[in-house]
């Protein structure tokens, strides 16, 4: 592994003695990379594999832990994009601590279209000195982080966490994110104006879905237009902690955050490539700049960019996105996706009385309907029998909301709304 490092290093001269400011690493395949950045460069690492077994501090080394003015702000708007970053060590090692991808001392990085496979820190954004930095540009959005404990962002402002998918079934995790100050600076240099917006927050656990661990980091911070589900929880509402303080939903929204974000299960077709089983679209637009999605065909190989699809109309929550036309298979025989556009239901939006019409092909079938809300709970049963087209329901005794129409059957699924 020194061996790798001293390469690089000498790579990185090379590129210096000629005036150029660009380092692109490109489908690496290693366990830990230490950056060099004695000099300002424009970095790039795509395409690239990182796996490690053990609980080594770091994997990727692509800023500073620590204060120094030697190294500060070199890597400014690095992009870290197309990688897939996997932790392959027994379950057992709960207490590793490892970070990931330290990215201190830095700003406006972009960190995107990448998966994080059970690592324990993600990426750890991090002032360490006692100046302000304050990110202007860039972005982590559309990264996948499965089974992951925690996204760190530490004493640095206006970091931007866009479009990702947060999933936390297994190894212990603390929290999707934790916003804190430097606390090794003096005075402490706080978190501020951090913007969390359009991601999907899945777990299983009982766990804070943020820790705010000053509440400085409630200082501009935007928080909006999020998924959020938590299945062992009665309301699968998350709460949130803040100075060690547990904070439910409502008294989190009443704080001013999440007007707009809603308690759902995403329905992902597998906990594999996190594609939801249809379009997501709760989220706001964040522009051109934050449109470029995954695409729900999207893979991780070596050498290989992961296939990317543009924001369309309304838009997308999550990481993953329909592009125009996109059909989705459910890794079974029918697709739900396309068996869903031979279901009409109208008016929708409704006031809970609408109508239900099947194609010949769904008809010729009996079908066994169920409505749902996003929370999981059957507010209907029905079945349509065999050579029935059309039924109308009546919903206008249950909450005004978002529901999902489906029929196991007919392998169709599809959500309707109650004004």
């Amino acid at each position: 592994m020194k061996h790798f490092v001293l390469s690089l290093s000498l790579f990185f001269v090379s590129l210096a003695c000629f005036s150029q400011e660009v380092l692109v690493l490109d489908a690496l395949e290693t366990d830990y990379l230490n950056v060099p950045r004695k000099e300002p460069v424009q970095l790039t690492i795509k395409r690239s594999f990182f796996r490690f077994d053990d609980s080594r501090f770091f994997i990727l080394e692509a800023g500073d832990n620590t204060d120094d003015n030697t190294t500060k702000n070199n890597l400014d708007g690095a992009m870290i994009i197309g990688n897939k970053f996997v932790w392959t060590a027994d379950n057992d090692d709960q207490a590793s601590t490892q970070h990931s991808l330290m990215l201190g001392n830095n700003i406006n990085y972009t960190i995107r279209h990448n998966y994080f496979d059970r690592l324990r820190y993600t990426s750890v954004f991090k002032n360490p000195g006692e100046e302000a930095m304050e990110w202007t540009d860039g972005a982590h959005a559309y990264n996948i982080h499965k089974n992951t404990r925690a996204l760190i962002i530490k004493g640095m402002s206006g970091v931007r966490i866009y479009n990702n998918t947060f999933y936390a079934k297994d190894l212990s995790p603390l929290y999707h994110i934790s916003i804190e100050e430097n606390t090794g600076s003096e005075p402490a240099v706080p978190a501020t104006k951090i913007k969390i917006k359009n991601n999907i927050f899945y777990q299983d656990a009982s766990i804070p879905a943020f820790r705010i661990r000053q509440k400085s980091g409630l200082e501009g911070l935007e928080c909006d237009y999020n998924i959020y589900y938590c299945e062992n929880r009665e309301d699968k509402q998350p709460y949130f902690e803040i100075e060690g303080e547990n904070i439910s939903w409502d008294e989190w929204r009443a704080l001013g955050f999440d007007k707009h974000s809603i308690i759902m299960d995403p329905i992902f077709t597998d906990t594999e490539s996190f594609v939801p089983v249809e379009r997501l679209n709760f989220g706001v637009d964040l522009g051109s700049d934050h449109a470029t999605g995954l695409a729900t065909t999207t893979t991780w190989e070596l050498g290989k960019y992961p296939d990317t699809a543009e924001q369309n109309g309304e838009w997308q929550v999550g990481a993953v996105l329909y592009g125009v036309n996109t059909l989705i298979s459910n890794h079974e025989s029918t697709n739900p996706s396309e068996q869903s556009n031979l279901v009409i239901t109208y008016p929708n939006p409704s006031t809970g009385v609408f109508t239900v019409e099947l194609s010949k092909a769904l008809a010729d079938i009996t079908n066994p309907i169920t409505i749902t809300s996003l929370d999981g709970k059957i507010v209907y049963n029905e079945i349509i029998p065999k050579g029935e087209y059309s039924i109308k329901i009546d919903l206008s005794n249950v909450s005004p909301g978002f529901y999902i129409l489906s029929s196991e059957n007919s392998n169709f699924s599809k959500k309707i709304r109650i004004k």
